[in-house]
């Protein structure tokens, strides 16, 4: 027996808005949305519901669900989201807005770093902070090489000069003297004897001590 277009569509929504409709409703819930989370979040993050981050996609579950369905009939051009919507570096933004970053996302997001971008596989704040990963930090320690590989100083202040460094490839040693967001009160080494191990930074990027100093600049918002 032929299934007509029309006839899968309903199948679809009977099977699917049932569990989409549950999950809609827990997600607000503390308990559930522990359950259904793609893994453990940032210490940092443990008070904030999953709301204050995931925005409630734009129709019903029945349209989304209707909508995606066509989409995958080929009878729509495109998809939407089910559910929620994407986080965006606008939502980190929120409580994370600092006027004094170096690396600030409206910069690292110009066309000159498309480059480096696609190498890092980064294109927000999620690219290096991944959530659900229990770290402050998700990206390589070395990951400074894919801007800063023809790296030049006119006034070099450390004992060891940067381009020897960059021609050692020595990218693991960057964050040992330097605060990535310059948001700490801290003064980069100018002894390479005195730059924090890798392995302070790795442990720091795990949620452990933080090497740079506090307080910090701009504390993180409340999202209350």
């Amino acid at each position: 027996m032929k299934i007509s277009k029309s006839q899968l569509r309903n199948y679809a929504l009977l099977l699917v808005l049932p569990v989409a409709g549950i999950g809609a409703a827990s997600l607000g819930t503390h308990s559930f949305s522990a359950l259904i989370a793609h893994g453990p979040i940032q210490q940092a993050h443990t008070a904030i519901e999953c709301s204050s981050c995931h925005e409630a996609g734009s129709g019903s579950v029945r349209q989304q669900v209707q909508a995606n369905l066509y989409y995958a009939l080929g009878q729509r051009s495109s998809a939407v989201n089910f559910g929620y919507q994407p986080v965006t570096s606008e939502h980190c933004l929120e409580c994370h807005e600092r006027p004094n970053d170096r690396h600030p996302i409206y910069r690292f997001n110009e066309p000159r770093f498309a480059e480096a971008r696609q190498q890092l596989g980064v294109n927000s704040c999620l690219g290096c902070h991944s959530e659900h990963e229990d770290a402050r930090v998700s990206m390589d320690e070395s990951a400074c090489s894919n801007c800063h590989e023809d790296l030049v100083l006119k006034s070099d202040p450390l004992d060891v000069t940067h381009a020897q460094l960059v021609s050692e490839e020595a990218w693991s040693s960057c964050l040992g003297c330097h605060d990535f967001h310059g948001n700490h009160p801290h003064n980069p080494q100018t002894k390479v004897a005195d730059a924090f191990h890798v392995d302070v930074v790795l442990d720091y990027f795990k949620n452990g001590l933080d090497p740079y100093g506090s307080p910090k600049f701009y504390e993180a918002k409340s999202n209350d």
